[in-house]
């Protein structure tokens, strides 16, 4: 298929809004052969794409020399001049022998000397305006990063509506000129127009060049693209287009192209693609024709352009090029990379690469009968579709080459576009005046997404945002009727931007899209977008550190691991063996370990990245994000990690080869990665309320707080499933009644050990014998999984979703992992669409089912826009959850402060609190325990479920250390003394774990099991201290706070870490619901570690330290009472009675003494030797109570 000709006028009417200042020159311009020199034509004064120049290299001597009388050199050279030198070579080459004639490789010359463009990093401390010779100008003074040395940047041209402002970052790429004479402090100064040089502003943004190349039509629409991310947008060819993607790009992978190969890997991912279909609504035989029908030109393509030396039909495609000027011809011999995500801070753009390949180009050389020769990278957009170079992909294209050339090091003039269903690849040059266009548009994209970050620091919620940051809607009806981005662009214009429209060409969709948007709706909704941003904001905030932050430094703050080596002792890397889903994340793993240990706190473990956790692995200084995925272990020492993409030595080797010594280490850094996930998806909840075929039922119960409606009289219940319920106290029945006769929703407050878990169980069993179908989540892998664990041995199906990674493994038997793989769609249907409980976390609902009921647990410390996700997809919901304990974690404290931590629970409860049920009848903790939440935080709402469980303590097996009196106490550190101690900007205190492993060892040691055994601290860094110190006792459990809600044990050590001259006790410790969560984790003994001089600055555990007093629970410690009980120094008669120093105080039982007569409960042990105590009494008096 010929490619498409665009005329002058074509082209100049699609681009106008993107190529502003463009002279008709241009257009008419001939372009030639790539690759480009630098030499600018001097009647045009055009300034190269590359505007720091390399030194032109010497042209190789050709093979046959002709003479003067060969060639006629005045008339050949004549109008020398006015040729264009900007699109031609170099290297005039004259190859031995026409690659059409000869089958061996030709001599393929090395990609042009790539230097990159100069970038300077600036902030910017002052903006004006003035006129300089007519045409209008803007003067920047701009400081250095991070020399803080002044400069002067100009702009002028399309370049002077840039809206810059006083402490904008923008990038200047481009070399400044020494100012003579220089009248000011300035004395080096650059000029950017049109013609020369280019600015990136805000170039910490990484904008998407897909976005970007949609930007020329409407800038506002990739906006909210990238705003709003909704899972609802699949259509058919979408799952079309990636499906061949993935088929191209194995076969490339291969370099296999057969016709019946490519059949069956159309047959394979269009299996691994059955979930895509289900939610088309095609079958299988209908995906094999439409991916059939689109990979025709495969085998062509294979034929004409897989070789090592372009082959005569091999025709390479210019949509500019003249008439005549000859055929070019292309030839791809190697991949380098598939699926490669390249980040640019020097351009302020990203972009995934479909396939990056070596390319040989010839290219006709008139009046020479020799082609030109050039070889190396290009980027090659594979499109699916049937238009033929569109100023869309030719956009993305351009972009993609400014990408690859960072990455690679090496000149890339042009990319490579590939229409499957035409079998024709395009060439796509990276002309100056498109790049600057599509700079510009990025720019004011950029500008209008950094706006509300201005506000970011305002804690005042009213004022977040305070002017427009979308840009205007372009009221063209036929564009924006078809607009995939519509709904949510009305949705922004009308509950954000407030605008009033009767009379533009969009009046009318206007009015259809959101004319049920009351006042009220529209404030909601812009309050929790506005929040939203603002959280969002903090984590953007981090990202950029990747690049204006050195690993070393960056390790400091405890969000890098720098000066890593890959170990290749290690395994060689395969594939996961989770889901599909999951093995676009997981397809590698590989261990680091560290360069050299550069003193004690080179340690892994110290920092806030911990296993799990989202990270991406990079090379100082440009080869960014090379790998992304997560961390799968970590020791002191080394870390393996599971990623989506190769990490080849030799390749990388290749790609630094200019600047590392051969011999050299790759040394690379893994950083945490902080928006892995992103908000889009949360947004795209809260915004699925609001549209006007959206969940309007829900709309009205969240928003408007419409009060829900309960039946008079539960349906009626068999004895089948009465005896479901049959276990349950009175209060639990009553939380079972409430949801049976729920129309819109119900809400279960459980308190501390009140049996959440089992309450949920008992209503999933009986609502499944009735029946219905129920939707389980929570926020967190485990809490889901603790549900399931209680219905292990349930006779109905239960599909478990998510990451195989994270799952427990005594509950994989419900995934799909755990299936036959199903080949058919009515096979994945049934083992979708069958089981009556479907379990995922709240982010992770992707269904198309409509559920009967969804139960979402811990709902108290899930974000109302995430907690809103699972809702839309049951008819009724059950929240189940304590806001007096845990609530949502939101790390900016505007947000915090707007209300971003209230939960839905939170909202719903106190608006209705007829719809609530509370849970007081705990079955966790003695009643010494308990009666610290009781009277701190519940106001004596919480009851003991039995006698039993109220006077249960910790019993050891040895006769002499029977004592059970000491149930809660508090261990105050001050005599030691115990400081606290800094890691970058996180906290530990070493002797206080180390407080915390001797009494761990002493209760091991003393017949208790590890699995009895919980360890809880409100800092991550003492988590892994401990984790550190205990690593030989893989059963004891050490958990943050937030972490431990729903667990319990029947022993719990808190460290609280805080104790300082200064007495600062921090943020986190004056969160009394946190606190609430530790202390109710216990079963049995509870033993709290801390400074009391420090603590009691906190309001709450002033009183918590006055209710400890009067039950007489505190223990002080002596002087170094830590290395009394490691070195074994006391004698080992000493008597248990006795106390080391005068000054501590006995830990009596406040409640023992109750008289019930009833037999104690005991937690039975293997009976161990005497004496383990002796020598170390203060241990002693904590394990007994002996006092």
């Amino acid at each position: 298929m010929p490619p498409v000709k665009h005329s002058a006028d074509t082209e100049a009417a699609f681009m106008a809004d993107l190529l502003h200042g463009l002279d008709d020159s241009f257009w008419k311009a001939t372009p030639t052969p790539d690759p480009s020199p630098k030499k600018p034509l001097a009647s045009q004064a055009v300034t190269p794409r590359r505007h720091k120049q390399a030194a032109k290299p010497p042209a190789p001597s050709p093979s046959k020399v002709f003479s003067a009388g060969e060639v006629d050199m005045t008339a050949l050279l004549e109008g020398a001049e006015d040729w264009d030198w900007d699109d031609m070579s170099p290297n005039i080459l004259t190859p031995k022998q026409s690659p059409v004639k000869k089958k061996s490789k030709m001599n393929i010359p090395q990609p042009l000397s790539y230097t990159p463009e100069t970038c300077t990093r600036c902030t910017v401390e002052s903006v004006t305006q003035s006129e300089y010779n007519e045409p209008f100008q803007k003067n920047l003074i701009v400081k250095l990063d991070p020399r803080g040395e002044r400069r002067m940047v100009i702009l002028r041209d399309d370049w002077t509506a840039t809206d810059i402002r006083v402490g904008d970052t923008i990038n200047v790429l481009g070399t400044f000129d020494l100012v003579t004479p220089s009248t000011s402090s300035i004395t080096w100064s650059i000029t950017i127009t049109s013609k020369s040089n280019l600015l990136i502003h805000h170039p910490d943004l990484l904008l998407t060049a897909t976005a970007l190349s949609n930007a020329p039509q409407c800038r506002r629409k990739p906006i909210l693209s990238n705003l709003v991310r909704s899972t609802s947008d699949t259509t058919p060819a979408l799952v079309w287009g990636n499906m061949l993607h993935e088929v191209m790009q194995t076969c490339l992978s291969e370099n296999r192209w057969e016709t019946a190969w490519i059949h069956q890997k159309i047959d394979e991912v269009i299996v691994k693609g059955l979930n895509e279909l289900i939610k088309i609504d095609v079958t299988i035989e209908q995906a094999k024709r439409e991916v059939t029908a689109r990979a025709k030109g495969l085998v062509a393509f294979s034929e004409r352009y897989i070789s090592d030396t372009p082959k005569p039909g091999a025709i390479l495609s210019n949509t500019r090029a003249t008439y005549n000027q000859g055929d070019s011809l292309l030839a791809v011999s190697e991949l380098l990379d598939i699926e490669e995500d390249i980040w640019s801070p020097t351009y302020g753009i990203k972009g995934k690469l479909d396939a990056t390949v070596n390319a040989i180009i010839s290219d006709p050389n008139p009046p020479f009968s020799q082609p030109i020769i050039s070889g190396g990278p290009k980027p090659l957009e594979i499109k699916t579709g049937r238009a033929v170079a569109g100023m869309e992909h030719r956009a993305q294209t351009m972009l993609y080459t400014l990408l690859a050339a960072e990455r690679y090091g090496v000149d890339i003039p042009a990319g490579l576009l590939y229409y499957t269903q035409s079998e024709e690849v395009v060439r796509v040059p990276a002309g100056r005046n498109e790049i600057r266009g599509l700079i510009v548009a990025r720019n004011e994209m950029a500008g209008y997404m950094m706006r509300r970050n201005d506000k970011s620091g305002d804690e005042n919620a009213d004022n977040i945002v305070s002017e427009p940051f979308l840009p205007a809607t372009i009221d063209d009806e036929r564009i924006c009727k078809r607009c995939y981005a519509l709904d949510t662009c009305m949705l922004y214009r009308k509950a954000v931007e407030n605008v009033e429209d009767t009379t533009s060409a969009i009046s009318d969709i206007y009015d259809l899209k959101t004319s049920h948007l009351t006042p009220s709706r529209s404030s909601f909704f812009k309050q929790w977008e506005a929040l939203i941003s603002l959280e969002e904001q903090d984590l953007v905030r981090f990202k950029k550190e990747l690049w204006t932050m050195g690993a070393a430094e960056r390790e400091v703050k405890g969000r890098c691991f720098s000066s890593m080596i890959l170990d290749r002792s290690f395994p060689a890397p395969v594939k996961s063996t989770g889901s599909a889903a999951d093995s676009k994340i997981h397809r590698f793993t590989y261990r680091f370990i560290r360069q050299c240990v550069v003193g004690a706190t080179a340690s892994l473990l110290n920092g806030h990245i911990n296993l799990g956790d989202a990270i991406t692995i990079s090379i100082e200084p440009n080869l960014l994000a090379l790998a992304r995925g997560f961390i799968v272990d970590l020791t002191p020492t080394e870390v393996v990690v599971g990623v989506d993409h190769r990490l080849c030595l030799d390749t990388i080797s290749t790609r630094l080869s200019k600047s590392v010594p051969p011999d050299s280490p790759i040394v690379f850094r893994i950083d945490k990665d902080e928006l892995f996930g992103g908000m889009g998806r949360i947004r795209d909840n809260l915004a699925q309320l609001f549209y006007a075929d959206g969940d309007t039922r829900r709309l009205e119960m969240v928003v408007d707080l419409k009060s829900p409606v309960f039946d008079e009289h539960p349906p009626n219940l068999t004895p089948a499933l009465l005896s479901h319920s049959a276990h349950l106290n009175a209060n639990q029945a009553q939380a079972m009644r409430k949801v049976l006769t729920a129309r819109d929703y119900a809400l279960i407050l459980g308190m501390p050990g009140t049996g959440k878990t089992t309450v949920i169980a008992a209503i999933i069993r009986t609502l499944v014998a009735m029946g219905k179908t129920i939707l389980l989540t929570s926020h967190t892998h485990s809490a889901v999984d603790t549900i399931l664990a209680k219905l292990i041995d349930a006779e109905f199906g239960i599909l478990r979703l998510g990451n195989i990674d994270k799952i427990h493994p005594d509950v994989h038997k419900f995934t799909l992992a755990d299936r036959r793989t199903p080949t058919t769609i009515e096979q994945l249907e049934h083992q979708l669409m069958t089981p009556p409980v479907v379990a995922t976390t709240c982010l992770s609902v992707d269904h198309r089912r409509k559920f009967d009921y969804c139960i979402v647990d811990e709902a108290s410390q899930i974000t109302l826009p995430t907690c809103l996700g699972p809702l839309r997809y049951a008819d009724t919901f059950v929240l189940v959850g304590d806001h007096f304990q845990l609530p949502p974690l939101v790390r900016n404290r505007a947000a915090r402060k707007g209300g971003l931590d209230v939960s839905l629970f939170r909202r719903l409860s106190d608006a209705h609190p007829h719809a609530v049920v509370d849970l007081v009848y705990q079955y966790r903790m003695n009643d010494d325990i308990m009666l610290l939440s009781n009277k701190l935080i519940y106001g004596d709402r919480l009851r003991r479920g039995s006698e039993a469980i109220a006077r249960q303590s910790l019993v050891l097996p040895d006769q002499a250390l029977m004592s059970e009196s000491c149930k809660a106490v508090f261990v105050d550190t001050d005599g030691l003394p115990a400081h606290d101690s800094r890691v970058g900007d996180l906290v530990e205190n070493k002797i206080e774990a180390e407080l915390v492993r001797q009494l761990a060892d002493t209760l091991l040691r003393s017949g208790v099991r590890e699995d009895q055994i919980g360890v809880i601290t409100l800092y991550r860094q003492q988590v892994k201290l401990l984790t550190h110190l205990l690593q030989s006792r893989k059963d004891i459990e050490i958990l943050t706070a937030d972490r431990s809600q729903g667990r319990d044990k029947d022993c719990i050590i808190i460290s609280m870490v805080r104790s300082n001259e200064s007495r600062n006790v921090g943020d986190l410790v004056k969160d009394w619901r946190r606190m609430n969560v530790s202390f109710t984790r216990a079963r049995s003994k509870l033993i709290i570690l801390g400074s009391r001089k420090t603590l009691q600055e906190a309001a709450l555990l002033a009183e918590f330290f006055s209710l400890m007093d009067s039950c007489g629970w505190i223990l002080r410690l002596p002087f170094n009472a830590h290395l009394l009980h490691s070195m074994l120094l006391s004698p080992p008669n000493t008597p248990s009675s006795k106390r080391v120093a005068e000054d501590m105080n006995g830990c009596t039982a406040g409640q023992e003494n109750m008289g019930t007569g009833r037999p104690l409960k005991k937690v039975k042990m293997p009976v161990v030797e005497t004496g383990l105590l002796k020598g170390r009494p203060i241990l002693k008096d904590l394990v007994n109570g002996d006092t």
